[in-house]
């Protein structure tokens, strides 16, 4: 039952997978003199949500995460995108109310956790590229390339179908 004197989104946890701090302190921080790739962790959180998405896949977060409240992530609106990701996906503003916020992070949470694989097997591609900001910008370079040859298919946002 939903306690909506109690509920405070803010204080929403949002999680990663720990088996991926490898991955995330590789692109997260300052080491041996190289520049991190993201500057903050739910940064990486959100660029890795994004590319779950758009390989169509969310993976199941096993019982060992690290979690940030959603108000870290509300400091400079990088909120918006667990709000995205659960309306494109559930096709359905319901998705938005305070009773539905955990099943959107969830939502978020597993695009992410897929996303994270997928970049660490992008950089296991290319052992050269220590710090991983070639592998990335390679990577984001060809998906615009993708996104410009699909670009007709998006003309007409009309035709986008999100229930409210």
């Amino acid at each position: 039952m939903f306690d909506k004197e109690n509920f405070d989104w803010r204080k929403q946890p949002v999680k990663r997978d720990r088996r991926h701090e490898p991955l995330v302190e590789k692109l997260c921080t300052d080491k041996d003199g190289n520049k991190q790739v993201f500057r903050f962790f739910k940064d990486l959180m959100v660029f890795s949500s994004m590319v779950g998405y758009s390989k169509g896949k969310r993976k199941p977060l096993s019982t060992d995460t690290i979690s940030i409240i959603l108000d870290t992530y509300a400091t400079d609106e990088k909120d918006a995108f667990v709000y995205l990701l659960a309306l494109m996906t559930e096709k359905n503003g319901a998705c938005l109310k305070d009773a539905n916020l955990p099943a959107s992070i969830k939502i978020f949470e597993e695009y992410c956790n897929a996303g994270l694989e997928e970049i660490q097997l992008w950089l296991d591609e290319n052992p050269g590229d220590h710090i991983g900001i070639d592998t990335l910008a390679g990577k984001i370079f060809e998906q615009v390339i993708a996104n410009e040859k699909s670009q007709n298919k998006i003309d007409n946002p009309e035709e986008l179908d999100v229930g409210f």
